[in-house]
């Protein structure tokens, strides 16, 4: 979302950023503003990371066939196989053209890169995105048009993937326009939690995915179209025999989880939607997930004594918490009556990493999977 602008003197002026409804501030910064100049303050990161850099909008209109724009890199991107974040490479390509022998636009812009100028001529386009020195595609805008004369600010920014990118197209000028050009990309990432149906395969609208999955077990994020998808799975045993579907809305630039669950003849798929964003300097990322089809809610601690979930029911995911890497050991218990029911050792939490513990197996018998999220 965005402002309109407002005014102020051209001295140096503080900013301090708050959550609604609160006083205390998440970040505050000051800056020098200049005389008849219009700037746009991007407040991006995460609210256990928050971070503020300027624009400075174009104030001179374009010549007529021609069209600005100004870039802020404000996404967090990985690469998907390294843990840290990386640069990407932008490509301001003609409609249908491939990105195959296309140069890049821009070169390795990297994360809070702000202030990167381009004049166009003014038209149609396809905006795409890729890891730095890749032809891997992370953002695709499809068709989108540089207004005649107009200067446009095009900010980049992150939904919570840890790949995938966003961007606002925010003319400065011209009619003024506030656009949300979403990706034409989602990611999907399948685990293995049916105790009782062996190795699975996974579609999506009757594609292929992942083949021969085995219990238990999660597979890599696949790059998928955005918007409603048809999640199916089959025992790999079995082929043609679905056991568990799901219509779901992956929605774009954002990472989700789908796990199949349940007793043989009584499967289901279950949607969770992924934070991935980068954890708190230093920390490791993680949440828990109950994919056990007949545990009782679950009270979930770390270290003992620190709370990580709280009567978390059969098929549902807890927030994620930012904890201190290490080698650390969780404890499950029934919430019910207290009743230790599972203990995880020697978890290894990795500084700067996204993982999720998914428990699993009948009651009784729980067990655990770890799987990391990022890299």
């Amino acid at each position: 979302g965005m402002t309109g602008y407002q005014e102020f003197a051209n001295t140096s002026t503080k900013f301090s950023v708050n959550l609604a409804g609160t006083s205390v501030s998440l970040i505050d910064q000051t800056y020098n503003l200049a005389g008849n100049q219009s700037y746009t303050l991007v407040i991006y990161g995460s609210t256990f990371a928050p971070q503020m850099g300027p624009m400075a909008d174009v104030t001179q209109q374009p010549p007529n066939g021609k069209s600005d724009i100004n870039l802020f890199m404000a996404a967090p991107v990985g690469n998907g196989t390294s843990l840290g974040l990386f640069p990407i490479d932008i490509y301001f390509l003609p409609q249908g053209q491939v990105i195959g022998t296309a140069s890049p636009t821009f070169t390795s812009v990297n994360y809070t890169n702000s202030n990167i100028f381009g004049s166009f001529n003014s038209g149609p386009y396809q905006l795409l995105m890729t890891v730095a020195a890749t032809k891997t595609i992370i953002y695709d805008s499809g068709p989108i048009t540089l207004p005649n004369q107009t200067a446009t600010d095009v900010i980049v920014y992150s939904r919570g993937s840890t790949m995938l990118t966003n961007v606002l197209l925010n003319e400065i000028d011209g009619a003024s326009q506030q656009v949300v050009a979403n990706n034409k990309l989602a990611r999907l990432k399948v685990v293995n939690s049916a105790l009782q149906s062996g190795p699975v395969n996974q579609f999506l609208n009757g594609n292929p995915g992942i083949a021969n999955l085995a219990f238990p077990a999660a597979s890599a994020y696949q790059i998928i179209p955005a918007g409603t998808g048809t999640v199916t799975f089959e025992a790999t045993s079995a082929p043609g025999a679905p056991i568990a579907t799901l219509s779901n809305s992956f929605r774009p630039a954002t990472d989700s989880s789908v796990f199949v669950t349940g007793f043989a003849g009584a499967t289901t798929a279950v949607a969770l939607v992924d934070n991935n964003s980068p954890p708190l300097g230093g920390y490791a990322a993680l949440r828990v997930v109950n994919s056990s089809p007949n545990s009782a809610p679950l009270n979930v601690f770390v270290s003992g004594t620190t709370a990580v979930a709280n009567a978390l029911a059969t098929n549902a995911g807890s927030a994620e918490v930012q904890l201190s890497p290490g080698a650390a050991t969780f404890t499950f218990f029934d919430s019910t009556n207290a009743t230790l029911v599972l203990t995880l050792p020697n978890v290894a939490l990795v500084a700067g990493q996204s993982s999720t513990i998914y428990v699993q197996g009948a009651a009784g018998a729980l067990s655990a999977l770890v799987t990391p999220d990022t890299p």
